[in-house]
């Protein structure tokens, strides 16, 4: 079985290793959404208007943040075992959208751009998205007419799993269960 890349991940895995060959090409026109300026370190560039920031097609408006700074959306593990809670949830990689938050981007860009009903923040704090609320792993709390939950990212963890890693994975997906109504 042959699988082809969209061309954007194949951009993405490649983006420090393409060159352009012309010397005159024009660049994108570059637009500044409302991006944080908390983390100093960051060094990826805020996305552009016309180039997509995020993995997957949001067909279920459903966003999936995590942070990881060694990846352009997600690391492999990461993704793998992701794929497989979206499968056990009868979703697919289409139905989501995954975005790697060491872009910086503010709840207020996400909601104009992808209308999400439903966040899934690993590792990620309501204060890096810019949320006037705090909440703690697992609980769901709605806002701006979506739903949020935090979660720790050794929930995506597929190596080296210990009984303690089990135990937040099985929180994990009986939340999940609750969310998406999985009987």
């Amino acid at each position: 079985m042959s699988t082809q890349l969209p061309g954007f991940i194949i951009a993405g895995l490649y983006k420090d290793s393409l060159v352009l060959a012309e010397e005159n090409i024009e660049q994108p026109l570059k637009t500044t959404p409302q991006f944080t300026n908390k983390s100093k370190t960051a060094k990826a560039s805020p996305p552009l208007q016309n180039k997509k920031w995020f993995l997957g097609d949001n067909k279920k408006n459903i966003a999936i943040l995590v942070k990881d700074t060694n990846a352009v959306y997600i690391n492999d593990e990461w993704l793998g075992t992701l794929s497989k809670l979206l499968a056990a949830c009868n979703l697919n990689l289409a139905d989501v959208a995954i975005i790697n938050l060491h872009q910086g981007l503010t709840f207020t860009y996400m909601q104009e751009q992808l209308k999400p009903q439903y966040i899934l923040m690993f590792e990620v704090t309501t204060q890096e998205i810019e949320l006037p609320f705090t909440i703690p792993h697992y609980q769901l709390q709605k806002y701006a007419g979506c739903i949020f939950m935090t979660a720790p990212v050794i929930t995506l963890a597929s190596v080296n799993i210990t009984e303690s890693i089990k135990a937040e994975k099985k929180k994990l997906w009986e939340k999940l269960k609750n969310i998406f109504n999985i009987v």
